[in-house]
């Protein structure tokens, strides 16, 4: 984030959501995607999570992940330490609610340590 790339960054911006300096240390995670025949259920995805995320920590100075998401998958963001800076909310050009989400990388590879 703060290279104006991700669609959620203007949405921070626009509606002044959080400081403009947090971006600068952040990045936005978004879809797990996983073959249905190895979907075993949430041990799995607490693992990719975990396993995503300590790459992350690893490779980059990032501080901070952003997600936008449906109300449903907020409750499992919420699972790995994020949490809801906006609910609700509309989106031009689009039908559904999102859900605006922060959370510090330390607390989500916490919240996913196996």
């Amino acid at each position: 984030m703060h290279k104006g790339l991700t669609s959620l960054e203007g949405l921070l911006a626009q509606r002044q959501l959080v400081d403009p300096a947090t971006c600068q240390s952040s990045w936005e995670i978004g879809r797990l995607v996983l073959n249905p025949d190895y979907r075993s259920g949430p041990d799995l995805v607490k693992r990719c999570v975990f396993l995503g995320v300590s790459y992350f920590a690893q490779h980059t100075d990032g501080q901070h992940l952003f997600a936008s998401c449906s109300p449903v998958l907020s409750r499992l963001y919420r699972r790995f330490g994020l949490s809801t800076i906006v609910n609700n909310l509309r989106v031009d050009g689009t039908d559904g609610l999102y859900v605006l989400m922060r959370g510090r990388v330390s607390d989500v590879l916490k919240a996913s340590a196996c």
